[in-house]
């Protein structure tokens, strides 16, 4: 028998021998393996581009953190802050009544990347969906109504600029305006957006213990939920998928010791122990799922480029965005790369048991 390191050189020797000549008996696992890591990589990528989209629409335009009442301390990590109110509002437009919701703020400016369609900054800034909904262009005059104190308060405002946020809620719902002139601490909130939306919820602990604030991803918890939901949703999917391929590997692994019985008795006499005989298969496997995931990868990095290129069309209503969104992080090769390898190494290694049963005079004799 032979020690150390050598046997171990000896026992990958055998796999690839092993492999090179039954690579028919693994074909239809291999192609499995391919399709189960190809649909797990588009998958993830349109998921991570959906995730993305979303999240950063949001932060771009919603502030990172919200402080109820006033706060103007000056952190490094700040990037832009402003001081606003927001009234829920009945516009008045053409005889007819639609509500929406009126963010007063001291300083417009960072919404004017916003900006579509504009005049001026002077009046007020609707989101491009409110504008269709309720047949309101620029320079047009919008009858608005608000309730101070019980009392309903009328004020007549000219349109001068339409924005859009990308997010549907937004751009059909809100109404800017600027008030650079009041008092900062007369507003209800204080906005906050950071150089790392990230950092939010660590900013909050760190800094805002001793006000009410909500971080941008407190306020939208329906939607941050809704996105890791997928995600599982996903995963669990396409790990059924390669759940299936583990199977093929299990069947193609059993049918590669039957017909191997003679070979597997003369190793055995040559001095290998079941454990290292188990080990020639559980590494042939991997081989298989190693090239399984390669292939895997070229067609889905093919595929997500090209559906990329395609631009397919989304109902903006239900999604919020004009196309199917592809995005390719590192998280989308390491996961199926891990799941790839964990199944194909546990199904070989399950089935490579039925190598160390085998009896070795009986398979000399026999064959």
């Amino acid at each position: 028998m032979i020690d150390g390191k050598k046997n171990y050189n000896v026992i990958f020797m055998l796999a690839k021998s092993f492999f090179k000549r039954a690579k028919s008996n693994f074909k239809f696992s291999l192609i499995a393996m391919s399709i189960g890591v190809w649909g797990l990589i588009v998958v993830n990528s349109i998921i991570n581009g959906f995730g993305s989209v979303l999240v950063d629409s949001i932060t771009r335009f919603y502030p990172h953190i919200v402080v109820s009442g006033y706060y103007d301390q000056d952190l490094s990590e700040i990037s832009h802050l402003i001081h606003f109110t927001v009234n829920n509002v009945a516009i008045i437009n053409k005889n007819q009544l639609f509500f929406s919701e009126l963010i007063e703020t001291n300083d417009i400016s960072f919404y004017k990347d916003f900006i579509e369609i504009n005049s001026d900054t002077s009046g007020l800034l609707i989101g491009n969906k409110l504008s269709e909904n309720i047949g309101v262009n620029i320079d047009d005059e919008l009858l608005l109504i608000s309730i101070d104190q019980f009392l309903p308060i009328t004020k007549k405002f000219q349109v001068s600029g339409i924005f859009k946020s990308g997010i549907q809620i937004y751009d059909s719902n809100l109404i800017l305006h600027e008030n650079s002139e009041a008092n900062p601490k007369s507003f209800n909130y204080t906005g906050i957006f950071l150089d790392n939306p990230k950092k939010a919820k660590k900013i909050k602990d760190r800094y805002l213990n001793n006000y009410s604030a909500l971080t941008w991803e407190e306020s939208n918890k329906t939607l941050v939920k809704a996105i890791q939901a997928d995600s599982i949703f996903a995963y669990i999917i396409t790990f059924f998928i390669i759940l299936i391929s583990g199977f093929s590997v299990s069947n193609a692994v059993s049918f590669s010791i039957f017909t191997r019985k003679k070979t597997i008795g003369i190793l055995s006499a040559l001095g290998l122990n079941k454990k290292e005989i188990s080990c020639i298969f559980v590494i042939e496997s991997f081989l298989i799922s190693l090239i399984g995931f390669v292939i895997g990868v070229i067609f889905g990095i093919a595929t997500s480029i090209f559906l990329l290129y395609l631009k397919i069309p989304l109902p903006q209503d239900l999604f919020y965005i004009d196309y199917l969104p592809i995005k390719i992080l590192p998280s989308t090769f390491i996961i199926p790369l891990v799941t790839n390898s964990f199944v194909s190494i546990l199904f070989s290694f399950l089935s490579s048991q039925k190598a160390s049963k085998i009896n070795i005079i009986e398979a000399l004799r026999d064959e």
